[in-house]
């Protein structure tokens, strides 16, 4: 009897680790990988807020009550998780020593995410992941920012590339000029 609980309690740890490498490694596993890869950085966390798939049904729930049309309802609907950790930064290194791919790139790679894309500029780093569906659509995205002064980490899942078009469709004149580059607002007059 003793046998088999410890097996159990191998087996569900196991899967448990391999689940969170298979999607991707929480906002927190990546500021660590950081700090791993660079002894000397120091982040102490200033916010962190993760609302998984019940609490997001929850909120869901609660706008659907909510008297009148909600502006950004029909994006909501289509997300599914959204974990967002904000750190500040006691002590980082020169950022030109981060060069090639990092292990939580390696990682996402791994799990079937791609990079959308990569910044450097003096003084910040930025990653963007996202990793598509079994119709292609999109799923997932992971956006990594590094500062002097901050780091922050973003995921979002859901039907993310529904979720984009249904805030295209809700203000399509202000997407369209926030693509040009302009002024969201319409002009007076």
């Amino acid at each position: 009897m003793k046998r088999t609980v410890v097996f159990f309690l191998a087996a569900l740890s196991l899967s448990s680790l391999l689940t969170g490498c298979a999607g991707a490694p929480s906002t927190e596993m990546v500021s660590f990988e950081i700090q791993r890869r660079f002894p000397e950085a120091r982040f102490e966390r200033e916010e962190h807020f993760h609302i998984g798939r019940v609490s997001m049904s929850l909120l869901r729930g609660l706008v659907r009550m909510a008297p009148g049309k909600v502006d950004g309802q029909a994006f909501l609907n289509q997300v599914r998780r959204i974990e967002v950790s904000s750190y500040k930064v006691s002590s980082l290194p020169d950022l030109d020593r981060i060069q090639g791919e990092t292990r939580f790139e390696s990682q996402l790679a791994q799990a079937g995410w791609s990079m959308a894309m990569r910044q450097r500029e003096e003084g910040s780093r930025a990653w963007m992941f996202v990793r598509g569906g079994k119709n292609g659509g999109l799923r997932n995205l992971f956006v990594v920012t590094l500062e002097q002064d901050e780091l922050t980490l973003v995921r979002i899942d859901g039907r993310l590339d529904k979720a984009l078009a249904a805030a295209i469709a809700a203000h399509p004149k202000d997407a369209i000029r926030k693509v040009k580059g302009e002024n969201a607002q319409a002009p007076a007059g």
